[in-house]
């Protein structure tokens, strides 16, 4: 499969030490595919590899010097499988572990340290590789950072499901009632759907878009469905139960149902970034 500009990812796995990056400017890996038109607005470029995969490239800054590139998988054309920033706009902020664009290399390290594998690109300088995660850096010919690219690599990195990892009633409870909805965030799957009254919501911006303005309006169903589960009592298997969802050609799903009042609401957990996030909320 080729890759946009120069940053195919050479990813060295093992058991121990891995990282899964998932937001880059904002934007987080597997999020629906209109997210990046509906922010941004203007395609400049798309198509389509050998292989199935596409790719649409959007201008950050109106005079591009500043662009994203989101690729989809051929398995699933509908969210995101990758995310590149690049530019020459020294200063901009790419929302990425401290990074700016036109930072030396000396500066990125101090950041995130020293790359673990250093490859010639050519013409368009080097890329700089870091082994156990699923980002590379692209470092321009006079030595700055003009780009970034993370790739969705949870399943190369957590092919099983881990159960122990299932969040328990009270830690997801506990999110909900934080407020934080950063915090919240992360406990969300990025393509979650929440079904009300014959209506589906889902995130329609990029996650920093919502987590400030809440325009999917995702924040405040969470903090509806806070509201119930704070009636609810757990160890009442009356009121409360979790059990396992089996789908055929699907990944298992961790499914907890309450009801209150005699009406049942469920959330359905998905193992995600090598954690269990929500992927479904009823409320009825």
């Amino acid at each position: 499969m080729k890759y946009l500009s120069l940053l195919l990812i050479t990813i060295a796995t093992s058991a121990f030490g891995q990282e899964i990056v998932t937001d880059l400017n904002g934007f987080r890996l597997g999020q629906y595919r209109d997210v990046p038109k509906n922010e941004l607005k203007t395609i400049l470029q798309q198509n389509t590899f050998e292989d199935g995969f596409e790719y649409e490239i959007y201008p950050v800054e109106k005079d591009t010097s500043v662009y994203m590139i989101f690729e989809y998988a051929n398995y699933d054309l509908q969210t995101i499988w990758s995310i590149q920033l690049t530019g020459i706009k020294k200063g901009f902020d790419c929302s990425f572990k401290g990074l700016k664009l036109g930072m030396s290399e000396k500066e990125i390290e101090v950041n995130i340290g020293k790359p673990s594998l250093i490859e010639d690109a050519g013409e368009y300088g080097k890329k700089w590789v870091y082994n156990n995660t699923n980002f590379t850096l692209e470092i321009s010919p006079n030595g700055t950072l003009g780009g970034i690219k993370i790739i969705d690599m949870s399943h190369n990195f957590f092919p099983n499901p881990d159960l122990t990892k299932i969040p328990p009633f009270n830690q997801y409870t506990g999110i909900f009632k934080s407020n934080n909805r950063k915090e919240i965030s992360e406990l969300l799957a990025p393509g979650i759907e929440i079904y009300k009254n014959d209506s589906v919501y889902f995130f329609k911006n990029s996650l920093a878009k919502e987590i400030e303005t809440d325009q999917s309006k995702i924040f405040k169903l969470v903090d509806e469905i806070s509201d119930k589960l704070e009636k609810i009592n757990p160890k009442d298997t009356l009121q409360y139960e979790e059990n396992m969802r089996l789908s055929l050609g699907q990944d298992t799903k961790h499914v907890a149902k309450f009801k209150l009042n005699n009406i049942y609401s469920e959330i359905v957990f998905k193992y995600m970034f090598g954690r269990y996030v929500i992927w479904e909320i009823k409320i009825n």
